[in-house]
């Protein structure tokens, strides 16, 4: 398929650039035009199939596939890929044979594209075309009514063609957004629709796959539980993230609980009671006759009286 994808690219920008003035010379120029991208669009096509062949030898090696050589043939390496893929997920159903499908697709796909290509070989004749000059400008238009009886159900054969053709491009085009979707989330799980689009809308999966080579099968639903349960610690106020910190290890927990108002000068300073400075405690001269009780006044009035609630320590406002 990525064949097609490649010529299709100069073929594109020759409809925009190719200017003639009789109609032998514009013929010359579409036929070495498609001979050109065909030629190109060949050589891309067999570096792709290598990478992409390279990269499938080395997951199904690793992971006890048979024949790993079916990833260097056309056509089969796509069945390939969607064995490998597994089990894929069209639209909420399970498809267990996404890779058959795609490359049932394909193959009819590039073989009504190679018949369009025949097509345009044996309509690429001067009688076919006319010239229509305007000013500095020429217009070269084919015309169907030229043809003879021999060729007469080309025409109408391209015109079909092409839009089956873009049918079965949309065929193969959902096929294979469903298998490498699986494919990539299994090797490839942080970001697999980045390479869906790289592998499918671009004519570039030989060297994604080739990029994701090395990398090990994982559960994606397992992968994503891990990131949600990471994110909602971090983000989390009152769980672990930043804000688990301020509110019980952090700035918050040390003075009201490890601090000045629980170890410092509250709890184990001068108003405890002989535990601060010398003086003992500052208001024994205001002591009740009973003698050392009021000395532990402080005391008593704190978590040893009997009606005086503990508040708990994690609370920041326990002192209110």
């Amino acid at each position: 398929m990525e064949f097609f994808d490649w010529i299709n690219i100069p073929q594109f920008f020759m409809e925009y650039f190719l200017r003639a003035n009789t109609a032998e010379e514009y013929i010359n120029m579409q036929r070495m035009g498609l001979l050109i991208s065909i030629a190109v669009a060949g050589g891309l096509y067999l570096i792709c199939l290598i990478f992409g062949g390279i990269g499938l030898f080395t997951i199904a090696k690793r992971e006890g596939y048979k024949h790993p050589w079916l990833g260097f043939l056309p056509f089969l390496n796509t069945w390939y890929a969607g064995k490998i893929a597994g089990e894929a997920n069209f639209f909420g159903q399970k498809m267990k044979r996404a890779g058959l499908y795609a490359t049932i697709a394909e193959v009819l796909y590039v073989a009504l594209e190679t018949f369009l290509v025949v097509i345009s070989f044996l309509l690429a004749r001067p009688e076919f075309y006319q010239v229509t000059v305007d000013g500095n400008y020429a217009t070269i238009e084919f015309m169907p009514s030229r043809l003879p009886n021999s060729l007469a159900w080309a025409a109408d054969a391209s015109l079909y063609c092409e839009i089956v053709a873009y049918l079965l491009w949309f065929v193969v085009l959902v096929f294979f957004c469903v298998m490498y979707t699986a494919f990539y989330r299994k090797y490839y799980a942080r970001s697999p629709f980045l390479m869906v689009f790289l592998s499918v809308i671009l004519p570039a999966r030989g060297f994604t796959i080739f990029a994701v080579r090395n990398n090990h099968a994982v559960d994606y639903n397992e992968y994503m539980r891990r990131r949600m349960e990471e994110y909602a610690r971090r983000n989390n106020p009152y769980g672990n993230g930043p804000y688990n910190g301020p509110y019980n290890n952090g700035p918050y927990n040390g003075p009201y609980n490890n601090g000045p108002y629980n170890n410092g000068p509250y709890n184990n300073g001068p108003d405890q009671g002989g535990n601060g400075g010398a003086g003992g405690e500052p208001f024994s001269d205001f002591s009740s006759p009973s003698g050392g009780n009021s000395g532990n006044g402080g005391n008593n009035s704190g978590s040893n009286a009997p009606n005086a609630p503990t508040p708990p320590d994690d609370d920041p406002f326990s002192d209110f």
